[in-house]
């Protein structure tokens, strides 16, 4: 094979066929050579004894909430022990799982669960080193997938499907997640956790995230009415992922995404953008949000804005007093960003704004762009390296400071620069085909 590297390198200069190979690479698979995907260390499992729900007389379409709480209670359940779910049940209310514990299934098999209009609480709770492998989860009788808009009780129910909170080593592995909730999953202040070859369909968020060293991989995320992935963390990769058709944005950065690596992942057919990275400052100032993050070998199609970096001093917009001020914008404001070999472009038809229903930017300047690569309000230190292009109407960058306004003083954001450098390469990008939805990964349940 040849070696990355150096493909890189000849296609700036070479002839036509060589970037024709490199395109074959980099469109045919979710991003840009998916085959480079880090290699993760595998959960070590003291795996002691295998249970199958029809051992406990579990029948097919069968209400099990009460069975599975009692068989939880039991004790019966120990840690290293996997519950292999043989069809699909009808379930509500909620479960906490036990430390070092796998929820399995058969392909196919899983959870309907029932109340997700009238209970709010959690499907799931996982404890430390909980792995969940090859459930199909269904929220039964939700509004419709995607839209685009967002109501509460109208375009979903606020119902949470997994949640944990403050465990480590989480395991999330080819799961379906289906339904118009308000999240079907939900990290908080979590370590190591990894969401890897899940398929998740709705949702107000499909996922909020807080915490260390997070990891998705081969994750198709689609029909959200909201975000995709949404909040921050410290340490994050996320790598051969999808996001399509949904109603904001793949990934919103509220909370602050830092030393992060989002690489070889496809943004296509969004309301808002790719990633929105926000620095959102509300109570006392901790950690600056949104630093050192590369952004490498992706694809964004359709969409306004690929990327977007905002400062919010949401002090300054509730109690009206400064938290961001010329002396600490630098340290707080979103930096230290590399957008590098990533492709940009539109292909749906027709070329309509986002609020006319199309995917095109709202409030275009006076060039009329239907699409931009990068829209800087308030952030610095800003790179973009051989980025290619398709369509005509595309903006590289607009800087648009909202310093001065209820989110941001003016000092604040003119104490920096507000610069971003970069190059767009003279061989354009091929267009991909209008309406493309496949992902050329597993994802979801597989045939064990």
């Amino acid at each position: 094979m040849i070696a990355m590297n150096n493909l890189l390198c000849q296609t700036k200069s070479s002839p036509r066929l060589v970037f024709a190979v490199l395109l074959m690479i980099s469109f045919g698979v979710p991003g840009l050579y998916a085959e480079e995907e880090t290699v993760l260390p595998q959960k070590e499992s003291s795996q002691l004894k295998m249970h199958h729900s029809s051992d406990f007389g579990w029948a097919a379409d069968q209400d099990v909430t009460a069975d599975l709480a009692k068989l939880l209670e039991s004790g019966k359940l120990k840690a290293g022990d996997e519950l292999v779910l043989d069809h699909t049940y009808r379930i509500s209310g909620t479960h906490e799982l036990p430390d070092d514990f796998t929820l399995s299934a058969k392909k196919g098999a899983g959870f309907e669960v029932t109340d997700a209009k009238t209970n709010g609480r959690p499907l799931l709770e996982l404890g430390n080193q909980t792995t969940l492998h090859n459930l199909t989860i269904i929220y039964m009788n939700t509004p419709e997938l995607g839209g685009r808009s967002y109501k509460h009780g109208l375009d979903f129910f606020d119902k949470c499907g997994i949640s944990t909170s403050g465990k480590s080593s989480i395991l999330i592995e080819n799961c379906r997640l289906e339904g118009m909730i308000s999240q079907h999953i939900r990290l908080s202040n979590c370590k190591q956790p990894k969401v890897i070859g899940c398929h998740i369909i709705g949702g107000f968020w499909s996922v909020t995230i807080s915490g260390k060293d997070l990891v998705f991989q081969r994750c198709l995320f689609e029909k959200s009415c909201c975000d995709c992935i949404k909040g921050g963390a410290d340490g994050a990769l996320v790598e051969n992922c999808v996001f399509q058709d949904t109603c904001r944005d793949g990934i919103d950065t509220t909370g602050g995404l830092n030393n992060a690596v989002i690489r070889n992942c496809v943004f296509r057919r969004l309301g808002c953008c790719g990633l929105d990275l926000k620095s959102h400052y509300e109570g006392a100032l901790g950690r600056p949000e949104n630093v050192g993050i590369l952004i490498e070998k992706c694809l964004f199609s359709d969409m306004p804005n690929a990327v977007v970096l905002t400062t919010l001093d949401h002090r300054r917009r509730k109690q009206g007093k400064d938290q961001l001020t010329a002396a600490n914008m630098k340290k707080y404001a979103p930096h230290d960003i590399n957008i590098n070999d990533c492709a940009f472009g539109y292909v749906e038809k027709p070329l309509l704004p986002s609020k006319k229903g199309g995917y095109g930017v709202d409030y275009p300047t006076e060039e009329g762009e239907h699409m931009r690569l990068i829209l800087l309000k308030d952030a610095y230190g800003i790179r973009y390296r051989d980025a290619r292009l398709f369509g005509d109407q595309i903006k590289p960058v607009l800087i648009h400071s909202i310093g001065g306004s209820k989110a941001l003083s003016k000092e604040a954001a003119d104490a920096i620069d507000r610069g971003v450098t970069g190059n767009i390469l003279d061989e354009p990008a091929p267009p991909i085909e209008p309406g493309v939805t496949e992902v050329p990964f597993a994802c979801g349940p597989q045939a064990e």
